[in-house]
């Protein structure tokens, strides 16, 4: 008998209705709607309500420290977002480079995005930013540092609905059985159908509004430049690593070390960097409104265009796919529609 047959497992039974029932069963739902060949998941919706969410707040902790929030939105929505996008799209592609020296075309219109690809991303347009317009490099940090822990939580309920970085069977009573053949654990994992496992997309959840929470109630003590930057860069590879044990999706290996391990790492060192940096910046600590709310942020007609589009932008690149879930359409020039699938290169769970 196998590893995985010795868990439990959850009998298909025929389904129940209610709100109730709808919740417990939410992570079978990968499949919002389609519109002919076309599949918009449920992960799309929440990923840009994630980003929504993420870059709002981002905007807010801005303006408590006096910068232009509709500035700061057009930044996020016209340079941010799609350096965060191409970014952690590029690592995605590089982390299966040999694929992409064999079947190029096939590995460049995979779906999949790296979170650690998008973090780089993020800090490469926040230092162009700061150059061109002597904002604080350190200010637009913190408003990243600060927002990444409830955007990521939204995310990852998307991640618990998709199927992805998905968690090792168990009995524990908190374990959940996929049975959706659209959701990508089936998808590369079909023995684990009815399986119970771990919700680590749950427990990631959870723990990063706690880390949220923690970065809020600091505001009013923060004491230098850089130090959401700092706590975020260390402390969410400690949830990281933490979580490790109970995932079982790929994440790619070198020697003992997964490549989420290695990036968690240079994101440890970077974060001491930070804060290293912020310490010795001495009087550099823009002082906080903390009269400026949230609602006043979100509500702002300056900004809620570019509130819209960032969601539109998020919805489009994390839930469109074509014919089958996991796939794109490519239209090669000789007019061919070649159907790309995640399942047909060999390919990790690399986009999360």
């Amino acid at each position: 008998m196998s590893g995985t047959t010795r868990h439990a497992s959850i009998d298909l039974e025929a389904p129940r209705t209610g709100l109730l029932a709808f919740l417990r069963d939410f992570h079978n739902k990968t499949i919002l709607f389609r519109a002919g060949d076309w599949i918009f998941v449920t992960y799309g919706m929440i990923a840009g309500f994630a980003f929504l969410v993420g870059v709002s707040t981002a905007t807010w902790y801005m303006g408590m420290v006096g910068a232009d929030t509709a500035q700061t939105a057009a930044f996020y929505l016209f340079f941010a977002i799609p350096s965060i996008l191409m970014v952690s799209r590029l690592t995605s592609i590089l982390l299966e480079w040999r694929e992409l020296f064999r079947k190029p075309l096939q590995t460049l219109l995979k779906p999949g995005y790296m979170l650690h690809g998008g973090i780089f991303g993020g800090m490469m347009a926040f230092a162009g930013y700061s150059l061109f317009t002597n904002i604080s490099l350190l200010a637009l940090l913190d408003a990243a540092g600060f927002c990444m822990p409830l955007g990521e939580a939204i995310a990852r309920l998307g991640c618990y609905v998709y199927g992805c970085c998905w968690g090792r069977p168990t009995d524990s009573r908190f374990g959940v059985a996929y049975t959706s053949p659209h959701s990508k654990v089936l998808r590369f994992r079909p023995d684990l159908q009815g399986v119970k496992i771990h919700p680590t997309q749950l427990y990631a959840l959870t723990a990063h509004l706690i880390q949220f929470t923690i970065f809020y109630a600091l505001l009013p003590v923060k004491a230098f430049d850089g130090m959401f930057a700092a706590l975020y860069l260390i402390t969410h590879p400690i949830i990281r690593f933490a979580l490790e044990r109970f995932r079982q999706d790929d994440r790619g290996q070198v020697g003992r070390w997964t490549h989420t391990n290695i990036y968690s790492l240079m994101m440890i060192g970077f974060g001491l960097l930070v804060l290293v940096f912020g310490l010795a910046s001495g009087a550099s600590n823009l002082p906080i409104n903390l009269q400026l709310r949230y609602v006043h942020v979100i509500g702002n007609t300056s900004s809620i265009a570019y509130f819209v589009f960032i969601f539109l932008a998020a919805c489009a690149a994390f839930g469109v796919h074509y014919k089958s879930v996991g796939s794109w359409l490519s239209k090669p020039s000789g007019g061919v529609k070649v159907d790309i699938n995640e399942m047909g290169l060999g390919a990790n769970d690399r986009d999360r």
